[in-house]
């Protein structure tokens, strides 16, 4: 398989996954919105910090790690250091995930009264600490699988996570529910550690199933405190870094709540306001990173890939494209938002709240899945560290909006704080990326023509609008409707203005 069947295929897989587990997942959150409530989502948003702080700690950079050595052993056809690439991750990540766990089991109610200032979510601590262990299995499976060009294992282990997630809390449900018992925001914790268990157990079984015993006969033998040292070479300050993010991240969680409260919430409205933004709106103005997310972990293999054969052209052909494609998809998302915003935030959870939260956040589209992208691609480049840098100084950016903005203008606040933040990324990434590649993005094609194609859709909406005054109702056959419209004519206007491929036998 060659470079662009493998982005093409494997985008494809890896979307289709996504696109099919985010579909289960916005059901399953306007189901959790209609039973356990916009404040039992926002208690649980408030752990999902910490959580993501322990899989720092535990996996880090190494998925990142594993998927580049792997790809590049790959090339080289040396497939038995590749798994001994995967193995010295997983001694690493499960020791670690196994350390941390007990560390937040035994530590949960400080952690919950202390940090997130929250003494409700310490049940949910001591359930998800379960789920560490599994799910760096699952992630270290994962970036073995990507690296040596099997997408459809992790696209396979997605679905089941968040089949096996939703279909648990279903069950729970119903149970209680035959019981005459209410669902509490726990069940939420128990469906991710049975997620996390069902997909780590999936990839474990497929390895074991498929690993075969062919080895090169000039393959030179790995040994473990080598492969330690090339994992821990990347993957410490990606590692780090995350940990920080992490860090940064509980402390905008607990904090972001608190200062609503001065701007002045009461304490159930700011759980209230904090949970439609981090459980409704922020989940749907992402459900477009299933592409470019899928786009970006694959490019990293390619990268890398390109990077050790040497073949600049191809790198340059991979990066134009993918940046291409990206800001197709974020200023047409854009547009979505901004037209459909407060409709689909209505229509899917009943919240005219978060409908206007994902009006005002749509800007962040084009800068948010450009940076998806742009970000995989530094680090096939192995530029972890400034990666890092420019994460973290983005972060800081963020924390200074909730410190200072959220106490004066409220949520709006947080959300000028996070367009700022994702504007100093793509700017710092797409520097290094034009120092360290040769890179040329023609403006006409990149830019001006899926603009052009964007002001064309609107007005084409809004004629239809102006004609046919009965499109605007509140309701989803006029959203759909709407939708297909805008659509049609974004899509047909950037089919006619982008170049099309010239047959050489027609101008003969």
């Amino acid at each position: 398989m060659n470079q662009k069947q493998f982005l093409i295929r494997g985008t494809f897989l890896l979307t289709i996954a996504g696109i099919g587990s985010r579909f289960l997942g916005f059901f399953y959150r306007v189901f959790l919105s209609r039973t356990i409530g916009a404040e039992g989502i926002g208690i649980f948003q408030l752990i999902l910090p910490v959580s993501m702080f322990c899989t720092a700690v535990a996996a880090g950079g190494i998925q990142t790690a594993i998927s580049r050595y792997c790809a590049e052993y790959y090339v080289k056809k040396q497939s038995g250091n590749a798994e001994r690439i995967l193995a010295c991750g997983l001694v690493l990540s499960v020791s670690l995930a196994v350390l941390t766990a007990f560390v937040i089991y035994g530590y949960s109610d400080l952690i919950a009264i202390r940090f997130l200032a929250e003494k409700r979510c310490a049940p949910l601590l001591r359930i998800t600490a379960f789920s560490l262990p599994f799910a760096v299995i699952h992630a270290c499976f994962c970036g073995f699988f990507i690296g040596i060009k099997q997408v459809r294992i992790p696209a396979a282990a997605q679905m089941a996570e968040q089949l096996t997630r939703i279909g648990s809390v279903f069950l729970l449900y119903y149970s209680l529910q035959k019981g005459g018992h209410s669902m509490s925001f726990t069940a939420m914790a128990f469906g991710q550690v049975a997620g996390e268990i069902s997909s780590a157990l999936l990839c474990t079984l497929w390895y074991l199933g498929s690993r075969t015993t062919d080895q090169s006969g000039n393959e030179t033998t790995l040994f473990f405190p080598e492969a330690c040292k090339k994992i821990l070479t990347v993957s410490a300050p990606l590692g780090l870094n995350r940990m920080f993010i992490c860090v940064f991240q509980g402390i905008e969680a607990a904090l972001l709540p608190q200062q609503l409260i001065l701007f002045g919430l009461t304490s159930s409205e700011a759980l209230v306001l904090y949970g439609t933004m981090s459980g409704m709106a922020l989940p749907l103005l992402l459900f477009p990173t299933a592409v470019t997310g899928a786009l970006g972990t694959l490019l990293l293999p390619a990268v890398s890939e390109a990077r050790i054969t040497d073949n600049g052209k191809q790198l340059s052909k991979t990066i134009e494209g993918s940046f291409c494609l990206s800001f197709i998809l974020g200023i047409f998302f854009f547009s979505i938002f901004t037209l459909f915003g407060s409709e689909i935030g209505w229509l899917l959870f009943g919240s005219t709240a978060a409908g206007q939260i994902l009006t005002e956040l749509a800007w962040l589209c084009p800068f948010l899945y450009l940076n998806t992208t742009l970000v995989h691609i530094l680090h096939g480049l192995g530029k972890t560290f400034a990666v890092s840098l420019q994460n973290t100084l983005g972060f800081l950016g963020r924390l200074a909006a909730v410190f200072f903005l959220v106490p004066v203008y409220g949520i709006k606040g947080y959300s000028g704080g996070l367009f700022v933040s994702q504007i100093f990324i793509f700017a710092a990434s797409l520097y290094t990326l034009h120092h360290n590649t040769p890179l040329h993005l023609p403006v006409m094609e990149v830019f001006l023509k899926p603009l052009a194609s964007c002001m064309f859709g609107i007005c084409c909406y809004c004629l239809s609008g102006s004609v046919l005054p009965y499109l605007r109702q509140n309701c989803w056959g006029s959203l759909i409707l709407n939708g297909c419209i805008f659509m049609s004519a974004f899509f047909t206007a950037l089919w006619i203005m982008l170049p099309q491929k010239k047959n050489p036998a027609a101008q003969k």
